[in-house]
């Protein structure tokens, strides 16, 4: 069941191709807003080439996201993790990137990636970067 919701929310962040086309010098200045408008953890993945990928488990708290299982995707779709740009996800409440997010940030390094790991707050409408702490 949760490889289907996986493929679903995959199949679902394809369709909506580039329309995070940002460069990475406006990313911290582009309306994150927009893209959040659940009440729930939502992650997109921008890829060096401005396609999008949407990604959720329905959570209020966190997204359960498998890297191994990703980077399979990611695969398939003649990428690798290299190729991602930036990672972004949003917290309702908390402003800080959890324990789960710094593992998850050196499992992305460990595989390749140098893009950008932001998170964006919902209660303050900012965004966060785990490397440089900009706000």
């Amino acid at each position: 069941m949760r490889t289907k919701i996986i493929i679903l929310g995959l199949i679902y962040l394809l369709m909506l191709g580039s329309v995070f086309a940002v460069e990475k010098k406006d990313v911290l200045n582009h309306n994150w807003q927009s893209l959040f408008t659940e009440p729930i953890e939502t992650l997109y993945i921008i890829m060096k080439d401005k396609i999008g990928f949407k990604y959720t488990s329905h959570d209020e708290v966190m997204v359960h996201m498998n890297i191994g299982m990703l980077e399979k995707w990611l695969k398939k779709k003649n990428y690798e993790i290299k190729d991602i740009a930036i990672i972004i996800h949003n917290h309702l409440k908390n402003c800080r990137f959890s324990p789960d997010d710094w593992k998850q940030y050196r499992d992305f390094k460990s595989r390749g990636f140098t893009g950008q790991f932001l998170l964006y707050c919902q209660m303050t409408n900012k965004i966060y970067d785990i490397e440089n702490k900009i706000k």
